[in-house]
């Protein structure tokens, strides 16, 4: 089954909730050929800086080049979302159907200020490809060069197989004027960026370091493609790789936001999952902005 198809299944369980407002919208925003080819999904904090005392407020996009469509809260759609503070992680449970996914009153993080972090992690999803194509034209442009061979070599069909993907986000926040430390750690999620320092270097440049680990490991050698969008919303991209260290370093602009993104893609026994895929995708991202430093 389709990540569409499967949207529109657990859709239609949840019509008989109440939800058929905030569903159907979605529904309608799925409908559009551009969603249906994008691959991206990120959380978009609006703002990324508030003030103290002041709400919460995220979407989950779906998109490409750093443009794309709200998503809505399905549970049986979602893993793992949370808040990370300095004084831990803050599990959120949004009403079905809710969109923006994450809207947090002040009081329920008890006043937390600072750097924090929003989490995302999706429930696996599956897609079927009628041809390898289409799978190649994607594994390739993700940094799989090797894909092509590795399907021939395992003697994987030309036609009609299935690719199980799965989606682990990260967000940065600043609640309040400053922050004293990154409040970002290992989540636990399969592959995951970890932020490690945000460091001013002028009034509205800072330096920020990322690392980005595999089942809790650094991951030297990834593909990584940074998305940045100026505040007139033009977006440019370009490639990086990770170090030895799996580290990635971007020289960030006050006003402008990023998004890192990254696709793990791996081999997988077909006999472990009653869909039976024959690859699975991981995609990590993380989107920041840095302050204007007065």
């Amino acid at each position: 089954m389709t990540c569409f198809k499967k949207f529109i299944k657990s859709c239609l369980t949840y019509l008989a909730k109440d939800t058929r407002s905030a569903i159907l919208a979605s529904v309608v925003l799925m409908l559009s050929p551009g969603t249906l080819q994008a691959h991206e999904v990120w959380i978009e904090p609006s703002p990324a800086q508030i003030a103290e005392g002041q709400d919460i407020v995220a979407d989950l996009r779906i998109g490409d080049m750093f443009v794309g469509d709200h998503l809505i809260y399905l549970p049986q759609e979602t893993e793992k979302l949370a808040i990370m503070t300095d004084a831990g992680v803050v599990p959120l449970r949004p009403r079905v159907g809710s969109r923006p996914v994450v809207d947090v009153d002040a009081e329920t993080l008890n006043g937390a200020s600072g750097h924090i972090m929003l989490i995302y992690q999706s429930d696996n999803s599956y897609i079927y490809y009628k041809s390898p194509d289409r799978f190649f034209r994607f594994a390739e442009k993700k940094g799989a060069v090797d894909v092509r061979q590795e399907h021939r070599r395992r003697q994987l069909p030309d036609r009609d197989f299935v690719e199980r993907y799965k989606r682990f986000a990260k967000a940065s926040m600043v609640v309040g004027p400053t922050f004293d430390a990154i409040n970002d750690r290992i989540i636990g999620m399969e592959v995951e960026f970890l932020l490690q320092d945000m460091r001013p270097i002028s009034d509205d440049r800072h330096r920020v370091d990322v690392q980005l680990l595999y089942q809790g490991d650094v991951l030297p050698d990834a593909s990584v493609t940074l998305f940045v969008r100026d505040p007139d919303g033009m977006v440019t991209h370009r490639d990086m790789t990770t170090d030895a260290d799996g580290m990635v370093s971007v020289m960030a602009v006050a006003g402008d936001d990023y998004l890192l993104d990254h696709v793990t893609l791996r081999s997988i026994d077909p006999n472990i999952d009653r869909h039976k895929p024959v690859w699975e995708s991981l995609w990590a991202s993380m989107t920041f902005a840095v302050p204007q430093i007065r």
